[in-house]
């Protein structure tokens, strides 16, 4: 689920609509989220190695959001495990 972690004017994202249609983890599962930072072209890189691999789809990152450091973004992607 894309989600803006700073205040942006490209983002329009309201953060409680955000909230509310986020899924709720289930007993015995956890959330977590894995964060790429980096410039959009070496995340972009990453995510596409992780595809090759196994690990996840390129849509289940979120869109890149601007850090707010020069030519740095951040891309998220949330999994859930299952707890024990």
């Amino acid at each position: 689920m894309p989600q803006a972690f700073l205040t942006s004017p490209l983002s329009s994202i309201d953060t409680q609509a955000a909230i509310a249609i986020e899924p709720i983890a289930e007993p015995g599962r956890e959330k977590v989220l894995l964060t790429l930072t980096g410039s959009a072209f070496a995340i972009e890189r990453v995510i596409h190695e992780l595809y090759r691999v196994g690990f996840a789809e390129v849509r289940e990152w979120s869109k890149p959001v601007p850090t707010g450091k020069v030519n740095e973004v951040m891309r998220v992607l949330t999994r859930y495990v299952i707890i024990e």
